[in-house]
Formats: C-alpha cells, sequence, structure tokens
C-alpha cells in the first residue's frame, strides 16, 4: 500500500480532523480566538462569515515546519507549488485561484513585489510567527486588489505578557544552518519585539540532473513596537528587511527543459508601517490612519528590477446599539501608490520606469442581534492606467444553540489588477505589454456549516466561483502578449475539516479538499483534484517530550510542458514530516525534525525535481 493510501486512511479514520482552524474552535466567549482580517476591524470568531483558518505559534512548532508555505499544506483549499528546493520560487494557490490572487499581508503590511505582481513564498520562514490567519474566498470589498482567493496574514507580534529572550541553532542535510535570535517585552497595551534569523542551504540540483546545487541563503530582521500615548491612543510601529541568494537552473537553449548551469538571483525586501490609533472595541468611535512602505529589488547577471509601494489611508468606525441590534460601521479612504523600474543593462531594450496611482474608498457594516450575524461591504477603486472596479460583499452566520453548531453563508467579488509585466511588457523582442488590458473579477458564492462537539470540531464548505477577464499569455502571436480571456473561468468545490482532542496532550487533526477549476472545459494548471493533510500532535503531561506528526496529499495535477507546449500530469505524492523535541532544562530543548521522510519522488512544476528525504537537528534556548 502506497502512502497516498496511507494518508487517505488515516484521515478517514480520524474523522478528516484539522487543527487550528478559526471555525472549528469550542473555546467560550470569553477567551474566543479573534481575525484580524474577518473585517475592517478584528473581531471575534463567531462573527467570521467566511471560511477562515488560524495557525499559532504552537502548532507551527509541533509539526516541525520550518516555511510558511508547507505550514499551509495543512490548510483546506491551498495548493502550494514550488520550483525545485527550499527557497526556490514558491507559490500558493487558494480554491483554484492564480498564484497572483492571494493578498498576503505580513504584520499588516502589503507583502507581494510591485514588480512582480505576487509574493514569493520562497524566503518566508516560520521564525518568529506568532499566528497565520487565512481568509478564504473573494475579500476584496474588504481589502482591495488581489483578495480572489483569499487573504493570508502573517503576524509576528508576542501574544503573551512577559519578558522573553529566545535563541535556536540547526543543522542539517544539504549542509543547512540555520539559526535565530528574538527578544521580546509586552505587558498590557505596551509591545516592544526584536529579531534577527538567517538560513544557508547549498541545496541540490533543481534540474534533477546531479550537477550543480542550487543553493538558498537569507537574512531576515524585524522590528514591531505597541506604544500607548495616553488613555484611548497608541502609535503602532513594523519593519521588516530581507536578504535573499537564491540559485537556480535555466533554460539556456529554449528547449523547454533546464539546463544545469550557475544561476543566482539575489532579492533584497524592505517594508515599514507606521498607524496611529485611538478608541478600544469598547468606545464608540474607533479611528487609525496609517502609512506604509516597500521597496523590493531584484537582481541577475547584468538584469535588475525594482518595485516600490506606498499605502496611506484612514478608517473610522462608529459603535451603537439600537434596540437588541449591535452596529458596527466602517470608513476607510486610502491611496495606493506604486512604481516600476528594469534595468537589463546600459541600452538594453526592456529598460522602463512606469507607475500607476489608484484611490479607493470602501464601507464596511456588520449587525449582531443574538445568535445572527449580518455583514455588508462596498469597495470602489479608482485607477490611472485602467478600468475603475467595484466589489460587493455579503455574509451571513447563525449560531443554532440546539445543535451546538454554526451556519454561514458568504457571497463576495474579488478583483485582480493588471501588473507591470501584463501592461508594459518584459523583453520587446519576445513579450510586449498590453496597455488596454481589463482587471480580472471574480463572483464566488460559499454555504458552510460547523460543527462542535465534547472532543472538538468539524466543518464542512461548498464554493464556487466565476472569473472574467482573465489574464492570460497569448502564445499564438509574436512577440507574445497579454490577453483578457472571453469566456469565464469556473471553480467549485468542497473543504471538510475537524479537529478532535483523543485524550490529555494528544491532538489529531486533518483536512480534505475536494475541487474542479476549468476553463473552457479544461482543467486549469497546477490545481489538483484533491488534497488531504493529517496531522498527530502529541506533549507528555511533564511537558519535557513533544512529538508531531505531519502528512500532506497533493493529488495529481496538469501542468504546461514548455518543451512541447502541451499538458501533462504530474503524479500525485505525499509528504510526510516529523519532528521530536526534549526540554533539557527548564532553558534548553533539542530537537529533531524530518521532511519528507517517506523520500516521495516528485515534481510540483514541470521539470522542477522536488526535495528528497531531509533530516535536521537543533537546539533551542528560551529566557
Amino acid at each position: 500500500m502506497n502512502f497516498s493510501k496511507l494518508s487517505v486512511l488515516a484521515l478517514v479514520s480520524t474523522f478528516l480532523t484539522q487543527p487550528g482552524y478559526a471555525q472549528e474552535s469550542n473555546s467560550s466567549a470569553s477567551d474566543e480566538l479573534i481575525l484580524v482580517i474577518g473585517s475592517r476591524r478584528p473581531i471575534p470568531l463567531s462573527e467570521v462569515t467566511a471560511a477562515a483558518s488560524i495557525l499559532d505559534a504552537t502548532q507551527l512548532e509541533l509539526r516541525g515546519d520550518t516555511f510558511v508555505a508547507d505550514a499551509l499544506r495543512q490548510v483546506p483549499g491551498i495548493a502550494v507549488n514550488r520550483s525545485g528546493p527550499a527557497g526556490a520560487l514558491t507559490q500558493i494557490r487558494i480554491r483554484g485561484s492564480e498564484a497572483n490572487h492571494v493578498l498576503v499581508l505580513i504584520d499588516q503590511m502589503e507583502a507581494s513585489d510591485p514588480f512582480t505582481d505576487s509574493f514569493n513564498f520562497g524566503g518566508a520562514t516560520t521564525e518568529g510567527v506568532s499566528r497565520i490567519e487565512i481568509l478564504r474566498g473573494e475579500q476584496s470589498a474588504l481589502w482591495g486588489t488581489d483578495a480572489i482567493g483569499g487573504v493570508i496574514n502573517i503576524s509576528n507580534e508576542p501574544l503573551e505578557d512577559g519578558k522573553q529572550f529566545l535563541a535556536r541553532l540547526e543543522g542539517g542535510t544539504f549542509d543547512t544552518v540555520s539559526g535565530s535570535l528574538r527578544a521580546s517585552w509586552a505587558e498590557d497595551d505596551f509591545k516592544l519585539w526584536g529579531q534577527v534569523s538567517g538560513l544557508d542551504s547549498d541545496g541540490y540540483d533543481v534540474s534533477g540532473q546531479n550537477g550543480e546545487r542550487d543553493g538558498f541563503s537569507h537574512v531576515t530582521g524585524l522590528v514591531g513596537a505597541n506604544l500607548p500615548l495616553g488613555p484611548g491612543w497608541t502609535i503602532k510601529l513594523r519593519g521588516r528587511a530581507q536578504s535573499v541568494n537564491t540559485g537556480f537552473d535555466s533554460d539556456t537553449d529554449f528547449d523547454g527543459r533546464l539546463n544545469d548551469v550557475a544561476l543566482e538571483l539575489d532579492t533584497d525586501i524592505a517594508m515599514g508601517r507606521i498607524a496611529l490609533q485611538s478608541g478600544t472595541p469598547e468606545d464608540r468611535f474607533q479611528h487609525e490612519v496609517y502609512v506604509s512602505y516597500l521597496d523590493s529589488r531584484t537582481a541577475q547577471a547584468a538584469n535588475r528590477s525594482k518595485g516600490t509601494r506606498t499605502r496611506i489611508g484612514g478608517q473610522s468606525t462608529f459603535n451603537w446599539t439600537s434596540g437588541s441590534v449591535d452596529h458596527h460601521l466602517t470608513g476607510l479612504i486610502e491611496g495606493r501608490f506604486e512604481a516600476y523600474e528594469n534595468d537589463g543593462g546600459t541600452g538594453a531594450a526592456q529598460n522602463q520606469q512606469q507607475s500607476n496611482d489608484m484611490w479607493a474608498g470602501a464601507l464596511d457594516y456588520q449587525a449582531n442581534v443574538g445568535p445572527l450575524t449580518l455583514a455588508l461591504s462596498a469597495r470602489s477603486e479608482q485607477n490611472n492606467l485602467f478600468a475603475d472596479t467595484q466589489s460587493v460583499r455579503a455574509g451571513l452566520a447563525w449560531s443554532v444553540a440546539p445543535l451546538n453548531g454554526r451556519l454561514r453563508a458568504s457571497f463576495g467579488q474579488g478583483v485582480k489588477n493588471p501588473g507591470f509585466f501584463e501592461l508594459f511588457g518584459f523583453f520587446p523582442a519576445f513579450f510586449v505589454g498590453n496597455p488596454d488590458l481589463q482587471p480580472e473579477k471574480s463572483t464566488g458564492f460559499e454555504l458552510g456549516w460547523e460543527q462542535s462537539f465534547e472532543r472538538g470540531s468539524a466543518s464542512i464548505t461548498w464554493f464556487t466561483a466565476d472569473l472574467e477577464n482573465e489574464i492570460f499569455t497569448d502564445f499564438g502571436v509574436f512577440p507574445f502578449t497579454a490577453g483578457n480571456r472571453t469566456r469565464d473561468s469556473q471553480r467549485h468545490g468542497f473543504e471538510l475539516a475537524a479537529n478532535v482532542k483523543l485524550m490529555e496532550g494528544l491532538q489529531a487533526s486533518g483536512s480534505m479538499s475536494f475541487l474542479r477549476a476549468e476553463e473552457n472545459g479544461q482543467k486549469e494548471v497546477r490545481r489538483p483534484d484533491f488534497l488531504a493533510s493529517f496531522n498527530l500532535l502529541w506533549s507528555d503531561p511533564s511537558d519535557k517530550w513533544q512529538v508531531g506528526l505531519g502528512i500532506d496529499h497533493n493529488g495529481d495535477m496538469q501542468d504546461t510542458d514548455f518543451a512541447t507546449f502541451q499538458r501533462v500530469t504530474l503524479p500525485a505524492f505525499t509528504l510526510v514530516r516529523a519532528k521530536v523535541s526534549y526540554k533539557l532544562a527548564d532553558t534548553f530543548s533539542i530537537y529533531v525534525r524530518g521532511e519528507n521522510l517517506a523520500d516521495s519522488q516528485y515534481q510540483e512544476v514541470v521539470g522542477f525535481a522536488g526535495q528528497s528525504r531531509a533530516i535536521y537537528g537543533g537546539l533551542s534556548a528560551t529566557f
């Protein structure tokens, strides 16, 4: 019996369980988790009307996920595509969306590269991450462009009071060495934290020819502060900088196959945010003004690019009660200003500088009456390069106390604006831009039920969505260019997840996702029809031993073979990971963790070899 079948049997035997999902929390009202991205203001999970998940630091630590993308494999509806070893280009697709249809926030800062128009998860590690929030489905009425598949919010803010210093050192397969230092101080509304981390790995030959190894290294630093200025006033500061070097192979002879060549890509990203907030959730009025900035630069040989993004905005929330109904109304005004530079060397034809400005206004309303929650949102964006867009969102949630369950329904629209490459082109001799492109727009609906029981919880969600004006690369003309499809792309499916406490200290969990994503009757590439995940997490009563097991299954999927420009099927695969840690004393712990323990041979992108079995060991200290 292969590991694919084993993983499915394990899932069935444990009630299709999955840890940490927001909608499956059975916490009491007093300690209920808050979803920051569930509305334009943080709201309790019981008021979220769309499918949402939360992964906290404990789950990330026990499962042994070094990279955010690997942690996201356990979330329903999320497919991961990594082009080779850890650190290589890694894309996330939610519910069959494109990779650039997912809005990614890091400490409330939009993290996608303005130049490439998407977020590369290759350099995103879980080091110091306190929680990851995922809100699935079309959310542009709340969060603007990119939010077609959903929104992912990665937070590094400490969640518990106290002073803490953490250090970690790890080494293992592929001559990998990593480490981090983190310090934090939190007391009530005051918080201050900082971290520096790094990783260096020689990797392996991504072309699969057992040639030159394609390595990866990064150094990341981050800081944050919540500084109370007086009663009801707080200033929040966030900063993050990362320098990444990635080795890769390329198709140097243009035959559609990777050649074993020693190429490197350097990426430097810096971002920061400052926000001034007044009021608390209990106050009648809450206000926030903010400004953020991102600078992303890449260099490969003589080719260099730079993208910058500045966001400025403000929002105000009015809270009031009429009879038995609690009302919350938020108004938002926001500006988004991007600039792009491309430099291929002196006199290169692809050299250019461009910019794009956007202004947006939005309203977000929520009403709570007894067990019912009603949510309505609308947003309008004015763009200077392409058509203006409007998006709406509506949701309803009903807590059914006699059944200990909750019914929710959500309708939403997602918008994706054309990007730099699509509008302006890159290599004029091969690819030219199309200034007449229209924004992509997706309209989706979902219906879900969440059931709590004595030892855990479970949920099922059905969803469907239609994508209009899908932007594609037209290889039928030369030079190649981008265009809008005249036919809609349809996506629909089911997501099942649950969480079961088997006994004290032992948690079992997992998920299943079924997807059908088609355009004109043909399957969309890199969207598996079936995804599954199973986790088993254990801590002994003395809290000295901790064991985590994760099994992530990716069903077969189609991809384009650029050697023939024909569709091929990438076989299904299952990745097994585990981690065992032992506390030597109150301060020090040692651990061993493994990735792809079954040594599956797989590809997530045609021509890019997947990672073989890897073992790592480390030492951590907490003061």
